[in-house]
């Protein structure tokens, strides 16, 4: 049997991660992102089992691979990166791993506002520019600051008690309230509309559905604080990019720290946004910590195994 990671050679920081697999059969791993179908085919076209983390698999590169029984995605939501549909169509299994990188994302969810709230961004360029000043760095405490937590799953609840254990008063928004964060931290559950109304720092954390695909709108970012940031590290396909960028630019929103995007690499009109100086814009890096690297190896050989 042949295992192949075909685009995850910079997650694997710990070869013995993949012995399991070494056990049974042969493992290839590569790194970056193939060009195309050719060199998919040059790389993985003998394998039984692809892992990735990075690229998107067209439906004609997963007919280029005959031999393939399991596709598996190092991360969470694979229906982002492959039409599962049609993987499924062809006899291929197509499994994602969950929770292996919770916290990093939780930690970086608020790391990116206070990085907002504080200005440092700014401040930054401000000493690479060869200037001292202080003009329009004035920040914001989060203690006493009312943050919107967006869902409140895994990754929602840890950054709820994040925010909580600064000081900061959290309310939350999800159709499944979690009685711990009601008993623990005594957080309300408000709807989405007072969610953007009242807060002062909104953080994205719900997966993507058919029901909530764009629902961060342009109706929806115009409720809010003129002063208020809004942080998204959860998934790109929740806000309407082009009404986010008019709210910024319209001065409607203060600012944004954005880690994921539609198309990864962004297009053009996502480095528009980035660019903008009331923008955080990372490479969806939130989950990349080395503690949540090793889960996701760890994650995906379990999973792999389980699934042959």
């Amino acid at each position: 049997m042949k295992f192949c990671l075909i685009d995850a050679g910079i997650f694997i920081d710990k070869p013995e991660l993949l012995d399991p697999l070494r056990a049974i059969g042969e493992v290839e791993v590569f790194n970056g992102i193939p060009a195309g179908t050719e060199e998919v085919i040059e790389r993985a076209g003998d394998a039984d089992v692809i892992a990735f983390g990075l690229m998107q698999f067209t439906e004609e590169m997963l007919d280029a691979l005959p031999k393939l029984k399991v596709l598996q995605f190092i991360g969470t939501g694979m229906w982002n990166f492959v039409n599962v549909d049609y993987a499924q169509s062809r006899g291929i299994k197509v499994l994602n791993i969950d929770g292996y990188g919770s916290n990093a994302v939780a930690e970086f969810a608020t790391a990116m506002a206070l990085a907002l709230a504080k200005n440092i961004p700014p401040a930054d360029r401000v000493l690479k520019e060869d200037r001292w000043s202080i003009d329009g760095l004035m920040g914001k405490e989060m203690k006493g600051s009312t943050v919107g937590v967006v869902g409140t799953g895994s990754i929602g609840r840890l950054s709820a008690e994040k925010f909580a254990a600064l000081g900061a008063e959290v309310i939350a928004c999800d159709i499944y309230e979690s009685d711990y964060l009601k008993e623990n931290y005594k957080i309300q559950y408000k709807s989405m509309k007072e969610i953007f109304m009242e807060a002062d720092i909104v953080t994205l954390h719900m997966k993507v559905t058919e029901e909530n695909e764009r629902i961060i709108d342009y109706k929806l970012l115009s409720l809010m604080k003129k002063d208020a940031l809004l942080i998204n590290v959860a998934r790109a396909e929740l806000v309407n990019t082009e009404d986010l960028y008019k709210a910024l630019i319209s001065g409607n929103l203060a600012g944004a720290a954005i880690d994921v995007y539609d198309s990864e690499p962004p297009t053009a009109r996502d480095y528009q946004l980035a660019q903008l100086k009331n923008v955080i814009a990372t490479p969806h890096i939130g989950y990349y910590t080395q503690e949540a690297n090793d889960n996701s190896i760890k994650m995906t050989v379990s999973s792999i195994l389980a699934a042959l």
